[in-house]
């Protein structure tokens, strides 16, 4: 291993973008470093949801975040936080939740336009970007790209070890016996199991297909595309629409 790597990360994307891919191979690449208790790894989209610097005495601490607040932003600016952003097509991520969440589309709708807003904004600022449709994370390659991006240089069976604990159907089957863990690790989320440690919940992953909103209605496909179109354009996906098949 290299020196160690940078004290304050954050792992931030689309909700369904493999964001939580991406948290946990980072996550796991700071374990390996510098040993397990120094690594704080949690979720929060508000500056009130950090530790207090007490608790983050001496630690590496790895932020998992969605939609984020302007405060929390700041701080992430000022604090100099190596990030690496997520994203995915969001007409896809909305659907993927709606099926995947048993929500209403145009409550997807609302979350996905939020972190939307946020991707766009912190994007501009240069930090590594992560696309779902390129299939990063079924790419052992990539989880040496993070790891070089940490400054890490792990042996390659580091890297073989955590490409295989995330690959689609390790999640799934895991995320299948949530109820086996401790009952330190399981909470609940709405109604749904996660795991405290991977945030992995119940029904964490899908088919991970793109281009499932060309399913839907056209008339409902053309107004997830005027919704998002600065993004699409933003990030070069298309704004054509289809009949649903």
């Amino acid at each position: 291993m290299s020196a160690s790597p940078p004290r304050l990360i954050a792992t931030i994307g689309l909700h369904s973008s493999a964001s939580t891919w991406v948290f946990n191979v980072v996550r796991e690449l700071l374990c390996s470093a510098v040993g397990e208790a120094q690594v704080l790894a949690l979720y929060g989209d508000e500056f009130g949801h950090l530790p207090d610097e007490t608790t983050r005495a001496g630690r590496h601490l790895l932020l998992k975040s969605h939609h984020g607040s302007a405060a929390l932003d700041a701080w992430l600016a000022a604090a100099r936080v190596r990030i690496f952003l997520s994203l995915r097509d969001p007409r896809d991520a909305c659907v993927s939740m709606a099926l995947r969440f048993k929500a209403p589309l145009n409550q997807t709708v609302r979350w996905i336009a939020n972190d939307c807003n946020r991707l766009t904004r912190l994007a501009a600022q240069g930090h590594m970007l992560l696309r779902y449709e390129d299939r990063f994370f079924e790419q052992p390659s990539v989880v040496e790209q993070l790891a070089h991006a940490l400054g890490l240089q792990p042996a390659p069976a580091i890297i073989d070890g955590i490409f295989a604990r995330y690959q689609t159907e390790a999640v799934r089957t895991f995320a299948q016996h949530l109820a086996e863990l401790p009952p330190e690790r399981q909470t609940l989320v709405s109604t749904f199991m996660m795991d405290r440690v991977t945030q992995i919940l119940a029904p964490h992953i899908g088919d991970t297909s793109s281009g499932k909103w060309r399913r839907l209605p056209q008339p409902t496909q053309s107004e997830l595309t005027r919704l998002f179109t600065p993004f699409l354009d933003r990030f070069g996906y298309g704004t054509t629409t289809q009949p649903a098949c």
